[in-house]
């Protein structure tokens, strides 16, 4: 077994999580400084004041838990641990200027998992009747976490040798080359430097600053937040949504291949064999969503004016939407719900069970076939490109895809008990899971307030991949022989 496995049978050390969320309370502090400047700039003094409140928290929080004496070095159990409590901490602190504003603690929760995970559902109600305050509140969550919290803060706070890789791994850069803090600025690098060219096409087509800005904060991200409820069908042209699909897509695109790219050549990009898989799905779903739009009616220029827009929007996770969902026919829904589930590309800021497991999963079928027609003591290696498949990528490749289905059925079977139509509570979960944004109407003020936990919980789940929540619940990720100070 090898020791980063080996690690996994030491249960977690308190102190070393005490510490290391000290930094996170000192980064997250700093970035809720954004909100505030802005508040305070609208004269929200409201808002402003709530989000003195949270800054001063984490500022007494971390300054406290940083004096703790630090180990040489962090387990892999103490980092999914890790990456847990802040996708949980991090949404219920930021419950806090929503409920100043009058919003339900329940409603407030479940915006800021959406805004943490990069989802785009919500809760709320009209967008618009929202302080500015708020909504650049929500846009700006989910730009930072997309960019992965943990990554952001790998880059200002954890010094080389602490096992930074597996930290960043857990959210969107797992194909990342090192594990220091170097390799996570330059994920931040790449992350500013897509937010600022996306805004720069925006402005450049005539599009409004701060609606740019809003929408561009949320594309990058592939998070979805629009700032007003009919997302692209209120834009005031269509090459604005398409500024911002094509900044969504760039997000759906490995963080750690544009950095390859620019470093050797740009042909980097075309090598990239689950890049090539992404953009062929996504044309697929293009041609499968606007035959079905055609099928039921619709008119030819309708349908090459919304199919783009919608497939791309599912395939990418962004959650952007040029139509309704819920006045869809049955299998125009379908087809997003395909796209949806499988999402973007590993180390992007999609959601999904990601392509790259696709290809593995296609490539596992293609195995069993060619064993069929070769000797039975010939052994057939599978093979993705130049590199070798081995027996634990294809392993765990099939454990997300299952522990994805897994949890979109049970969630599933809680909405048909309340009584939702099928089809359209098989769409909102696969959204929530695949941390999407689309929505056929259910998720909504009036939702139970079960059914907006049960949402709530897809969406930790399926931004930190399921795994990070197993070792979590796992009893002896708490009890047991504890590993020394080294």
């Amino acid at each position: 077994m090898s020791p980063a496995r080996q690690e996994l049978f030491f249960a977690i050390r308190l102190r070393v999580i005490a510490r290391l969320c000290g930094y996170f309370c000192l980064v997250i502090a700093a970035l809720n400084l954004v909100p505030l400047v802005v508040s305070l700039l609208v004269k929200d003094l409201s808002i402003s004041a709530s989000y003195a409140v949270i800054i001063a928290l984490l500022l007494c929080a971390g300054l406290l838990l940083c004096r703790i004496r630090p180990a040489e070095r962090i387990q892999m159990n103490e980092a999914m641990v890790l990456a847990a409590l802040i996708f949980l901490v991090v949404p219920l602190l930021m419950t806090i200027p929503l409920v100043v504003d009058g919003t339900p603690f329940i409603d407030a929760f479940f915006d800021t998992v959406s805004a943490a995970t990069t989802t785009g559902l919500s809760t709320l109600g009209p967008i618009e009747h929202r302080p500015f305050s708020l909504t650049f509140a929500r846009a700006w969550m989910q730009w930072y976490g997309g960019l992965g919290i943990v990554v952001l803060s790998l880059a200002l706070v954890v010094r080389p040798g602490m096992a930074a890789l597996r930290l960043a791994s857990l959210d969107a850069a797992d194909d990342l080359v090192g594990g220091t803090r170097a390799h996570s600025r330059r994920f931040l690098c790449v992350y500013s430097v897509l937010t600022i060219c996306g805004l720069a096409g925006w402005l450049l087509l005539g599009g409004e600053p701060l609606s740019g800005l809003l929408y561009v904060l949320s594309a990058v991200s592939t998070g979805g937040f629009a700032p007003t409820d009919g997302s692209f069908a209120d834009l005031p042209g269509l090459h604005l949504a398409w500024v911002v699909t094509l900044v969504t897509l760039s997000g759906a695109v490995p963080l750690s291949l544009y950095h390859r790219a620019c470093q050797n050549n740009w042909r980097e990009l075309l090598k990239d064999r689950e890049l090539k898989a992404l953009l062929v799905v996504c044309l697929l779903m293009t041609v499968l969503f606007g035959g079905m739009l055609w099928g039921h009616g619709m008119e030819i220029s309708e349908v090459l004016r919304h199919a783009p827009l919608m497939a791309l929007s599912a395939q990418s996770t962004s959650g952007f939407s040029s139509l309704a969902p819920g006045a869809l026919d049955a299998g125009s829904k379908t087809v997003l719900i395909l796209a949806m589930a499988m999402g973007g590309s590993v180390g992007s800021t999609a959601g999904g069970f990601k392509m790259l497991r696709v290809l593995i999963l296609f490539g596992l079928f293609y195995r069993l076939l060619r064993s069929m027609s070769v000797p039975p003591d010939t052994i057939v290696e599978q093979r993705l490109g130049d590199s070798r498949i081995g027996a634990t990528e294809v392993q765990d490749a099939l454990l997300i895809i299952l522990l994805f289905i897994g949890v979109v059925f049970f969630s599933w079977l809680l909405f048909l008990i309340y009584g939702y139509a099928p089809l359209d509570a098989l769409f909102e979960v696969v959204s929530a899971t695949g941390t999407v944004g689309l929505s056929c109407g259910i998720t909504g003020p009036s939702l139970p307030s079960s059914l907006k936990l049960t949402l709530c919980a897809d969406m930790l789940l399926g931004r930190l991949e399921f795994v990070a929540w197993m070792v979590f619940f796992y009893y002896r990720t708490w009890f047991g022989r504890k590993r020394g100070r080294g």
